[in-house]
């Protein structure tokens, strides 16, 4: 397998991994609190008409109850398009949250946090109710999500590789000796090249080298002269 096709798959197994590991963190963080307790906490109680002033949350969900039988108008005080309280049926979630004794109406959403006037006119109990978003869990959870789309991405590409990307082919060494060079010694012609050296009686190249082909002995007499 390429270097580089193993490079890609290990990076995308490792992102694959890691993006659940945050997506089951931060989701189970995130939604935590959605699932035992879906309406949140008690913030303020009162009954109509009232004011009431707090604090409120950009990251905040809340929920506003009105006592079962009764009609009571609500309204964010210096609130506008963006901060206000939204009826249910604008939402069409009307029949989403209940609490004994108390018809859901509509929630309150501010995009500036700080201290808000809620007025309340009409007859009858308000309970407002809090529910607030864990936000470095809901990042987690979103960075997760993107690092998990960008790990199928590399995993693919990883895929593409194996079939695109093939290893060189091993090449051979052949070994070249020349009748009557000496081992060890440069090749004539081709400076700086080291004949490599050979022992004898090995075979190189099918031939035992010349160097030590055997030799008839010597019998230290001189050459007989013809008379």
């Amino acid at each position: 397998m390429h270097i580089m096709t193993k490079i890609t798959l290990g990076v995308g197994v490792v992102m694959l991994i890691g993006s659940i590991v945050a997506m089951v963190a931060g989701g189970g963080s995130f939604m935590g609190d959605f699932v035992e307790n879906p309406t949140g906490t008690e913030k303020w109680t009162g009954t109509s008409p009232t004011t009431y002033e707090g604090n409120f949350e950009m990251m905040g969900i809340y929920y506003v109850f009105v006592e079962e039988g009764e009609t009571v108008d609500v309204e964010l005080v210096g609130g506008d398009a963006d901060s206000r309280f939204i009826p249910c049926e604008e939402n069409d979630d009307c029949e989403y949250y209940e609490w004994a004794g108390y018809t859901y109406v509509g929630d309150i959403s501010v995009m500036t946090e700080g201290t808000w006037e809620v007025k309340c006119t009409g007859d009858g109990d308000v309970m407002i109710r809090e529910q607030t978003i864990d936000l470095g869990g809901a990042m987690a959870f979103g960075l997760g999500f993107w690092g998990l789309c960008c790990s199928v991405c590399v995993l693919g590409l990883g895929v593409i590789f194996i079939f695109a990307l093939k290893d060189p082919p091993q090449q051979t060494a052949v070994l070249m000796v020349q009748p009557g060079q000496i081992p060890g010694q440069p090749i004539a012609g081709q400076a700086g090249v080291v004949q490599e050296q050979v022992q004898p009686g090995i075979p190189v190249g099918g031939a035992i080298h010349p160097a030590f082909e055997q030799q008839p002995p010597q019998t230290g007499l001189p050459p007989s002269q013809g008379f």
